[in-house]
């Protein structure tokens, strides 16, 4: 489930937590930029993004990390996302502190460092469903495991890309190519692509359809499938605060 997990601010350890966002998502919010690095012209600014928590990265500091640490990283250390999970998060860009202090925590250990100028710490953390509408990621390998996710992207369609199956994609299929292919978008068009997430399968049939053809392939870890728009379900990642 999305977590809450109680943050530090600096050196000191606060036992606050993230309270639940408010009803109203974010319509857009941005793609994982992995880092913040780039954003240091935006200290004092909130940013959300769409992420997938992971375990893989560096990060610095603890509730105050420093602009160059890895979001996604980040984010389960502070225990809002599980590895895997995704979720939007809402995160403040600050003026650098005068050093961070390192800690283990929810199984990702953050290192200490001197003075960095721009740092940035979470302020929220909501679940990726609804309304919220997603970036198109080029394929959904970072989704793999969230069996029966719900996701929306803003795709433009595009006939050109690798795609393997029918009806149901493995999940490292180009989107925009499968939205084709399925007959959601045409090729420039640009629109609103509801995908389902799913385990792999054993085999994967390909076919031509609306000018892509898509190739056959054995097994594969994970899949996904193009749902209709007008389909009224929600994601499993539902019990946010729970």
């Amino acid at each position: 489930m999305l977590g809450q997990g109680a943050f530090a601010q600096g050196a000191a350890t606060s036992a606050a937590k993230l309270g639940a966002p408010a009803v109203g998502a974010p319509s857009r919010p941005q793609p994982d930029p992995g880092t913040l690095f780039n954003y240091a012209n935006a200290v004092g600014k909130t940013q959300q993004f769409a992420i997938v928590g992971s375990t893989e990265g560096t990060i610095w500091g603890d509730g105050v990390y420093t602009s160059d640490s890895v979001l996604s990283v980040a984010a389960v250390h502070a225990g809002l996302l599980a590895p895997g999970e995704s979720g939007v998060v809402t995160v403040e860009m600050l003026e650098g502190p005068a050093s961070y202090e390192g800690t283990d925590r929810n199984g990702v250990v953050s290192r200490s460092y001197g003075e960095w100028d721009v740092a940035y710490r979470f302020t929220g953390v909501a679940e990726v469903s609804g309304g919220v509408v997603l970036a198109d990621p080029g394929d959904l390998s970072g989704y793999r495991g969230q069996d029966g996710a719900i996701l929306t992207f803003d795709v433009t369609g595009d006939a050109s890309g690798a795609v393997w199956g029918d009806e149901i994609y493995t999940d490292d299929s180009r989107l925009a190519a499968a939205a084709v292919h399925a007959g959601i978008l045409q090729p420039g068009q640009t629109g609103l692509v509801r995908v389902e997430i799913l385990p792999g399968r054993e085999q994967y049939d390909g076919s031509e359809q609306n000018g892509v053809v898509s190739g056959s392939y054995a097994a594969w870890g994970g899949s996904f499938r193009i749902l209709p728009l007008d389909l009224k379900t929600s994601s499993k990642l539902s019990n946010l605060g729970q």
